[in-house]
């Protein structure tokens, strides 16, 4: 007896769902007249559905390929289309119509270079408008911003000195200006090279706060004599200078066949800055501190009294980070695995992470990155972590936040792009980006980040023995930063 279509497809949808092999078994051209018909009658549920049952009774041809391929574009799932229309090119690679469909795909995928490559080998076969030759330079990006510091808050300077402390140190990061701009060029069909200047300038304060004895301030009468009273007083010191900071970062971006790819990278970095010291000096002083009437005696204590100068001096220095990332595109998934190895601070600093990109709808409407990290820094070894997630939320517009989770003092993202070498320590980092599409060339960015850190004070403790030395003390104090940075792209 003769199953019809929609009882078949039930049935095989039932089997799909429970994860078992399918009742019915298929041969070719059961599935051939299916999907046929199925294509005709542009049901692409259902040429997607008897496909992919059809594959997994090892029954796979080119037509079977070009259908479900068709199917998956008109859905708008452009990575699972590019899956079957390059299998359908291993078939044959012939078909003009094929290689139209897979070029406009990958354009839907934001796989540009592997597009830019299929329509050099096969120029007569692509009628697609949307992607006109490339020429030597791909793009250029400029963005700038502005971050906003809370550390050198009151509140944060109070916190400097507590009633046993009389010494401490503090060097506080304020606002904070960046620029950047860069240039993407097409070496050739398959090798691209990205050139990048940034320039950082941040607002520093070297605050410095510490108690001392004072000479004598009062003599008070008491039944039993009298008492020399020699208060403690605190004194304040600051010093503002800036940190420039200026990048060049070159990464070169290499297509290999298999959808692998390799981005090497460099990054060059001057930090320009004062080193300011400060010098204490120590005097020990005998003063008189009780007058005992009855036994007309003099008690006195040696008083340790203490002063300091500062010296400010250049101690600009280089940094400098090597980088390495290779992908691979796997139907929906994009794997990364990336390694590098930075000098930075005065310190070796090594990192391997991995990468796993999705696309869930098989387009760019909704995607995320989920990142784990390794970093080594001498005996100091960290995990870091990070969330991507991005969403279309109009033609013109998409939104992407992300959530950035560890110490990354030292560390870099992006491929090296981006280093976190000031002094301070990062706990997390989450942010929102907003991309505007404005037209086939123009591309706008708003970029929203909140930091939150944590500087170091060094406190000096008084001792309960007056003649001991100061006891040190290192306290960890949190504050946040918010940067706006806006961006424009000029695609070429």
């Amino acid at each position: 007896m003769r199953i019809k279509i929609p009882v078949l497809i039930l049935v095989l949808a039932l089997a799909e769902a429970l994860h078992v092999k399918a009742a019915t078994q298929l041969d070719f051209q059961t599935v051939d007249r299916l999907t046929y018909e199925c294509y005709i009658g542009q049901k692409w549920d259902s040429v997607i559905l008897v496909g992919k049952q059809a594959l997994k009774q090892d029954i796979d041809y080119y037509y079977l390929r070009v259908r479900m391929g068709v199917a998956y574009y008109e859905k708008q799932e452009y990575f699972p289309a590019i899956t079957h229309f390059e299998k359908a090119r291993q078939f044959n690679s012939a078909d003009p119509f094929v290689t139209d469909n897979l070029y406009r795909s990958y354009l839907y995928a934001n796989r540009t270079a592997e597009a830019r490559i299929l329509k050099a080998s096969q120029p007569e076969a692509i009628t697609s408008k949307e992607e006109s030759n490339p020429g030597a330079v791909d793009n250029v990006h400029v963005e700038a911003g502005y971050v906003l510091s809370s550390d050198a808050s009151p509140k944060n300077l109070h916190t400097l000195m507590g009633k046993d402390s009389i010494y401490g140190s503090q060097d506080l990061y304020g606002n904070n200006m960046y620029g950047n701009f860069s240039l993407k060029f097409n070496l050739s069909k398959r090798v691209s090279l990205s050139v990048a200047y940034t320039y950082l300038n941040f607002s520093k304060e070297k605050y410095y706060q510490y108690r001392n004895r004072k000479t004598l301030a009062e003599i008070r009468n008491t039944p039993w004599g009298k008492d020399y009273i020699y208060p403690f007083i605190t004194h304040d010191t600051s010093f503002a200078y800036h940190v420039n900071q200026h990048e060049i970062y070159l990464a070169a971006g290499i297509q290999l066949p298999a959808g692998f790819r390799l981005f090497p990278a460099v990054h060059f970095i001057r930090v320009g800055t004062e080193l300011i010291n400060d010098i204490g000096q120590v005097t020990t002083v005998r003063d008189t501190t009780r007058y005992v009437d009855s036994t007309h005696n003099y008690q006195f204590l040696p008083i340790n009294r203490i002063s300091y100068t500062y010296s400010r001096k250049d101690s600009s220095f280089f940094n400098y980070l090597v980088s390495l990332t290779v992908t691979q595109d796997i139907g929906v998934f994009n794997l990364g695995l990336s390694g590098s190895w930075s000098n930075l601070n005065g310190s070796n600093q090594g990192q391997i992470g991995f990468a796993l990109t999705y696309f869930p709808l098989g387009n760019l409407d909704f995607y995320g990155t989920t990142s784990v990290t390794g970093f080594l820094q001498g005996n100091d070894s960290r995990l870091l972590l990070s969330q991507v997630l991005g969403v279309k939320l109009a033609s013109w517009c998409w939104a992407e936040g992300n959530f950035y989770y560890g110490d990354y003092t030292n560390a870099n993202i992006f491929n090296g792009s981006i280093v976190y070498n000031n002094s301070d320590v990062m706990n997390y980092r989450a942010g929102l980006n907003l991309v505007f599409v404005t037209g086939k060339h123009i591309q706008l960015s708003l970029i929203y980040q909140y930091s939150r850190k944590e500087n170091e004070q060094v406190v000096y403790l008084r001792p309960k023995d007056p003649l001991a030395k100061p006891v040190m003390q290192i306290n960890k104090n949190p504050y946040n930063t918010n940067s706006i940075i806006g961006g424009i792209t000029w695609k070429l």
